[in-house]
């Protein structure tokens, strides 16, 4: 196998298991959010903060393999890319041509999963503050409208509804 692409598949493998691990800080964190535990959520974005530094660091040292690979192999000019689709074309042994879409399909799949999760976990987090708003609105009553004194004509006081009262 050339060196070059026993090295890409060696950083795609790892690019695939840190963002598995995303994937898990991510299950973590619904958790974290349907539990109202804020210390848990905080920890997991750090966690999550330093796997991210991670990724980024593995996806140049990636580029920088992909260009490596694509010089020695003379492309040049417009031709040079460095994105994954393009290098797989340009590999010419089967074995390693397999290989490289295997690691690829499954980045793909775990990328896929998370960006389900990172969804999920931003409905959550907008549901939680709709039912915080929810509740304040029903403990705290409508605010008022005006914020000078004023006397109020018998039947014509208008409170401003609650977040959930208003007319869309």
């Amino acid at each position: 196998m050339n060196p070059h692409i026993e090295q890409i598949v060696n950083v795609l493998q790892e690019l695939t298991d840190e963002h598995r691990q995303l994937v898990e800080y991510s299950k973590a964190k619904t958790e974290g959010i349907k539990q109202n535990n804020l210390d848990a959520i905080s920890y997991i974005s750090n966690k999550e903060k330093k796997a991210l530094e991670r990724i980024i660091s593995l996806e140049q040292h990636r580029s920088l393999l992909v260009g490596k690979y694509l010089v020695s192999q003379r492309i040049s000019g417009s031709e040079r890319s460095f994105k994954m689709e393009k290098l797989i074309q340009y590999v010419y042994l089967a074995e390693e041509k397999q290989k490289l879409q295997q690691l690829w399909r499954e980045l793909n799949a775990v990328i896929s999963e998370l960006q389900n999760l990172n969804e999920f976990n931003q409905q959550l987090v907008r549901m939680t503050l709709d039912y915080l708003h929810f509740t304040q609105d029903l403990l705290l009553g409508p605010e008022d409208e005006d914020v000078t004194y004023h006397r109020a004509v018998k039947g014509l006081t208008q409170n401003r509804s609650g977040r959930f009262n208003i007319k869309s």
